[in-house]
């Protein structure tokens, strides 16, 4: 790798995790490709402050349908960042018309921002400053394998998506929590046959629901949507307004509605809330996992310790979890969890199955010990 000052520094290590963005040289150079749906359009996302704001730009937030205008060859969303005192927006736009070719490598220029307001919303709507600015497309990819080898991919360089909604760095952000545990584990000869494989197996199918949600809703949010497009959006946004509906789609947008294929009833397979606990020290499930290592959760119910995990003893209000006895990976999802309802596996079973680097987190063992570099 090349060192700021020009210098290259060669890493020996066992393995390589390439999270180096959608064009990652790690994902070419393990031979991994990339198929998808190449880009059709190009467009600019920028944060703008206005010295001047027409009434062309909504000052709140509403229903997308109200915030994207078409003119002057272009189409434009602008919707208020809501900071008081402050004239500043988020702006998207991009030509309107036929797609053209994406042009990502190319920074965008505040000249081109400007130029595109004028045509918007017109000459009254000046341009103080650009806060910042990037390209994005419309493709979708996702690898064929997370993993050849010794090289694994996280982040961007295993999918792509327009960036709808924040999901991306949800997704990105997900993928490193759950590999760096397992990655840790294998390094340390403390994981169980087939731990880091199941990086795979509960990510992808994250990874392909976005990109089909995202598509999806790149239909619906089409700043140029025809007559069907425009009718689907409307039936949609009634049905969105439906509380039910409404939670569902929040959980998907978010990702608190993962739940891995991890055998038991809920809550095991999902993200284990962070609860208010009472403890001695009065903490939250949050601040027990600074550590790194799994833990052995008792809220109400008397359970000894086992090895491997991290035992606290607490009392929590929330009803759903009070009397339950529950193991937490180090990534916040629950492994196992009792003794409310049945469930299939004992806890040493998915202890067994589950087991994390326990000696990192206690200080008796360091990632650096398992690679070296050569200048």
């Amino acid at each position: 790798m090349g060192d700021p000052d020009g210098t290259t520094t060669t890493v020996a290590a066992r393995f390589v995790v390439g999270a180096d963005g959608a064009h990652s040289r790690v994902r070419s150079l393990a031979g991994i490709d990339f198929p998808g749906h190449p880009a059709t359009m190009s467009a600019v996302s920028a944060d703008v402050e206005l010295d001047v704001v027409p009434d062309t730009i909504p000052r709140t937030i509403g229903h997308i349908a109200g915030h994207t205008r078409i003119a002057g060859g272009y189409w434009m969303m602008a919707n208020s960042l809501m900071e008081p005192g402050a004239d500043a927006f988020r702006v998207v736009f991009g030509i309107a018309g036929p797609a053209l070719e994406p042009e990502r490598v190319r920074a965008v220029d505040p000249e081109e921002v400007r130029v595109a307001l004028a045509a918007v919303h017109g000459p009254d709507a000046r341009l103080r400053r650009v806060r910042w600015a990037t390209r994005f497309g419309d493709a979708t990819r996702i690898a064929v394998t997370y993993r050849r080898g010794p090289v694994l991919l996280a982040g961007d360089a295993a999918h792509i998506h327009p960036p709808l909604g924040g999901q991306g760095l949800n997704l990105g952000v997900q993928d490193a929590m759950n590999l760096g545990w397992k990655l840790a584990a294998e390094l340390t000869r403390a994981a169980p046959e087939g731990l880091l494989a199941s990086y795979e197996a509960e990510r992808r199918p994250v990874a392909e629901s976005v990109i089909r949600s995202v598509r999806a809703q790149r239909l619906i949010m089409s700043p140029t949507p025809g007559t069907d497009a425009v009718d689907m959006r409307e039936l949609f946004a009634r049905i969105a307004a439906l509380p039910e509906a409404n939670r569902y789609l929040a959980g998907m947008v978010s990702g608190l509605d993962i739940r891995y294929p991890i055998e038991g009833p809920p809550p095991v397979g999902s993200r284990m809330p962070d609860l208010d606990l009472r403890t001695p020290d009065h903490t939250r499930v949050s601040d027990l996992q600074h550590d790194g290592a799994a833990l052995l959760l008792d809220l109400g119910v008397a359970g000894d310790a086992v090895p491997g995990a991290r035992h606290v003893v607490a009392t929590t209000e929330d009803p759903q979890f009070t009397g339950r006895r529950l193991l937490v990976r180090p990534d916040g999802y629950v492994a196992w969890a009792g003794p409310s309802g049945s469930h299939p596996r004992t806890l040493d079973d998915a202890l067994a199955t589950w087991s994390a680097p326990h000696s990192l987190a206690s200080g008796n063992g360091r990632l650096g010990d398992h690679c070296h570099s050569r200048g």
